[in-house]
């Protein structure tokens, strides 16, 4: 199935404004929803039959999911015209860490209630294949939601995911309420929780403006969620846009109680049967809610002007210019070289021709806080299954040997002959992570460049700390935010520098241009242009994931990058965009230029307020990270633009989903960063990227001028190496090579992790030998 194909929905509701809300974008997106379904608290005494009507019965403070206002939830049936299927809740919240993605094994938790309901819905409407939540900016619901749903074969949906930092006309928590309103949503408040809202609040619609400036003046005095994200107050909804709700919810004043709790909580009870008032079907607004209704855009403001200078650059290979010849600083370039580069001659290589045979060992290297497992294959000229099971075989005995498990896992590299191999391999692939966030990961196919009879090869970075250390990014819903993830891998992984400082390492998935509401390839309905101007949104669109996944996992700066490009004839050309977003993307924002981040958003997950004993104390959030954060970076250069991090363009043979660039990058977090940048007589040229609020930690990204021999370059990549080894200034000093290089067989017996690739290319798209990453590690 396409996964533009419309898809058909079942919508999980609450009752609250956000299922609701999100009911209504998975129809803004042409998909279809065919059924409601509604879990309701256990009766006092007796257990109900699963769909007759719950008056009466107490609200139950479930982690999970809203209960209050249970009574009126028949009522949505005929309200929207669709069947609505209700189950019991069973058991209590067992698991309460914040990723969830396996029941409980010796209690029953609450979230597998969904399970019975979901497959009563899916026995009557087999061609169901989605599941749409409320999930806005709690990880708690969303990977609960996200286990149900994979775990019976639904495509998980999220459209408010992040919606609140998303680029909308006002980005603010309070737009996502005015958003609702203009569609036309009348949510009411049954319950409130917070010491700024009292009673006095219940049954006023949140969606009104008055309403919202006094939600957004309480939670400011004492702390909060103007949404209600940690529990401040709940809803239900009594009112929706026509063409989708047939009636409204009428409920009378006489069937409205209100109960009083503990620590000022309140809350409406309904007693009585409420009713729904059918409005007339061909109103005036029947269809205009899809024209009011609001969907985020596809750019950031910083990207969207991005896109918009790369579109008055001349990128045409054929216009005359000089090529640069003299090396270049990894980490710098001139104001518009980039259009001063034309594209060099380039006969293709054929692997089968000009590579000698060549074959490679698996080595380990070990520094205080990392493992490095390079270069992991199976015997050449078995199948794809039998080498994909051999390398995970040979990875776990690995891990074992170090007293670790696959869960240690921060990120793998998988190698490929034929993209065509990836499917199968993810298949068995999965089977090594069946716990919440498994590693990071980039996919490339090096067609000819493996070793013979090679089909697959593995490079993999654990964490010798506890994976409870550990923090990892895991979406796998389809939302407007980043694009879910295709196979079993987390956005990013990050784990400190060392056990006892701050600072973090992240390593992130590699990013590839997909259009997140869709999960199709950028330019894939032909609306986005074509040729190099195609390539640039697509490096830019790509670049804008690797900053989002960045920005919520603290990163401050880049250790720096590596661009996979694929394109026999135009890969230089590609190089050079790739670049430009790059180096652009680190320049300091013009004066003036407002702050894309919210500077009231708190950015603390709803369920760790709720339930995390931090309670509305928003001021114990960090500040949004600036990405990248110019004020803990030094360059030496007093009075210029700063250095942009390290960079890399890499010639492969193909990416997943058959794009054309794939982004792969380290990210550092919650540390202080030095950039330095020289180049050698010889023109190899190196940019350092020091950790400096972690004594002896570096990054060193070295680049062979193209006219280097083959020996020179073993010859210096051997001194590197030692150098690295020599610079811990009487400690013991720890390193990890990585070698990107077309010419793998004369660099096999090298100490490091090798990619082999066609071509490879600096900053402005000058062309390289190879280029190799020491990380040192004292």
């Amino acid at each position: 199935m396409s996964s533009t194909a419309p898809l058909q929905v079942i919508a999980l509701i609450s009752g609250g404004k956000d299922s609701f809300f999100s009911l209504l974008h998975c129809l803004a997106n042409n998909h279809t929803v065919v059924a409601l379904a509604n879990l309701y608290p256990p009766a006092p005494s007796s257990s109900p039959t699963a769909d007759e009507s719950q008056d009466g019965l107490p609200d139950l403070n479930s982690y999970m999911y809203q209960t209050v206002g249970h009574a009126l939830i028949p009522l949505y049936a005929t309200a929207l015209g669709i069947p609505l299927y209700r189950q019991q809740i069973t058991g209590t919240a067992v698991d309460v860490q914040k990723d969830y993605s396996s029941p409980a094994t010796e209690s029953y938790d609450e979230t597998e209630s969904l399970i019975p309901l979901i497959q009563r819905v899916l026995a009557d409407h087999p061609h169901i294949n989605a599941l749409s939540a409320g999930a806005i900016l709690s990880t708690y619901q969303r990977t609960r939601i996200e286990s149900i749903a994979l775990r019976l074969g639904l495509v998980p949906l999220a459209y408010l995911w992040q919606y609140p930092y998303l680029p909308t006309p006002i980005p603010s928590p309070a737009g996502l309420l005015r958003d609702m309103a203009a569609v036309g949503l009348d949510a009411r408040i049954v319950k409130v929780a917070s010491g700024g809202l009292d009673e006095g609040f219940l049954w006023e619609n949140v969606c009104q403006e008055r309403v919202i400036r006094r939600v957004e003046k309480a939670v400011g005095r004492f702390g909060g969620s103007v949404l209600g994200e940690g529990g401040e107050y709940e809803t239900v909804v009594l009112r929706g846009p026509m063409g989708v709700w047939k009636g409204d919810l009428i409920v009378g004043d006489g069937h409205k109680i209100v109960r009083k709790g503990e620590g000022g909580e309140s809350w409406l009870e309904f007693t009585g049967d409420g009713k729904v008032e059918m409005v007339a079907e061909n109103g005036p607004d029947q269809k205009e809610w899809k024209q009011r209704i609001k969907i985020p855009g596809l750019w950031d403001a910083r990207f969207e002007a991005l896109v918009k200078e790369l579109g008055t650059m001349s990128w045409n290979k054929s216009k005359p210019g000089a090529i640069r010849t003299k090396p270049q600083p990894l980490v710098d370039v001139e104001e518009n070289d980039i259009q001063k580069i034309s594209e060099p001659p380039h006969v293709s290589l054929d692997y089968a021709k000009t590579q000698s045979p060549w074959s490679i060992s698996p080595i380990t290297t070990l520094t205080p806080s990392l493992l490095f497992l390079s270069n992991l294959t199976a015997p050449p000229h078995t199948s794809l299954a039998s080498q994909t099971a051999h390398i995970l075989s040979t990875l776990t005995a690995l891990l074992a040997s170090h007293n670790l498990t696959p869960a240690s896992l921060l990120s793998t590299t998988i190698l490929l002959r034929s993209m065509t191999s990836f499917p199968s391999l993810n298949t068995i692939y999965a089977t090594l992570f069946p716990h919440p966030n498994p590693p990071a990961r980039a996919t490339i196919a090096c067609g000819a460049a493996l070793p013979s009879g090679v089909d697959v090869m593995l490079s993999a970075v654990a964490s010798l700390s506890t994976p409870a250390q550990q923090q990892g990014l895991h979406v796998q819903s389809r939302s407007y935010w980043a694009p879910a993830n295709i196979g079993p891998y987390s956005q990013a992984i990050s784990s400190r520098v060392h056990e006892a400082g701050e600072a973090k390492l992240v390593f992130v998935a590699g990013q590839i241009p997909l259009v997140p509401a869709t999960m199709e390839a950028l330019g894939a309905d032909g609306h986005a242009g074509d040729g190099v101007e195609l390539f640039a949104k697509q490096a830019a669109l790509a670049l804008q994931h690797l900053w989002r996944i960045g920005a919520e996992m603290r990163v401050g700066w880049w250790a720096g990058a590596v661009a996979f490009v694929v394109g026999a004839q135009d890969a230089g050309q590609k190089a050079r965009v790739a670049w430009c977003c790059w180096q652009r993307l680190h320049r300091r924002s013009p004066p003036g230029e407002a702050d894309e981040e919210d500077e009231g958003a708190d950015g603390l997950d709803a369920w760790d307020r709720r339930y995390g004993g931090q309670g509305s104390l928003a001021a114990a959030v960090p500040a949004a990270q600036a990405l990248p954060d110019f004020e803990h970076a030094a360059h030496g250069r007093s009075g210029e633009e700063p250095y942009a991090p390290a960079f890399f363009a890499v010639q492969v043979d193909a990416l997943p989903r058959g794009c054309t660039i794939e982004w792969q990058s380290v990210g550092i977090a919650d540390a202080r960063v030095e950039y330095s940048s020289s180049t050698t007589p010889g023109g190899i040229c190196s940019a350092v990227c020091t950790v400096t609020s972690e004594d002896g930690v570096a990054f060193e990204h070295v680049g062979f001028p193209l006219a280097c021999s083959e020996e020179f370059c073993l010859e210096q990549c051997v001194q590197r190496v030692n150098r690295a080894r020599a610079m811990g200034a009487g400690r013991e000093r720890h390193f990890h090579a990585t070698l990107y290089t077309a010419s793998a067989a004369a660099f096999c017996g090298l100490e490091a992790q090798i990619v082999p690739c066609e071509r490879v290319w600096g900053p402005s798209g000058v062309e390289l030998s190879m280029g190799l990453v020491v990380q040192c590690v004292s």
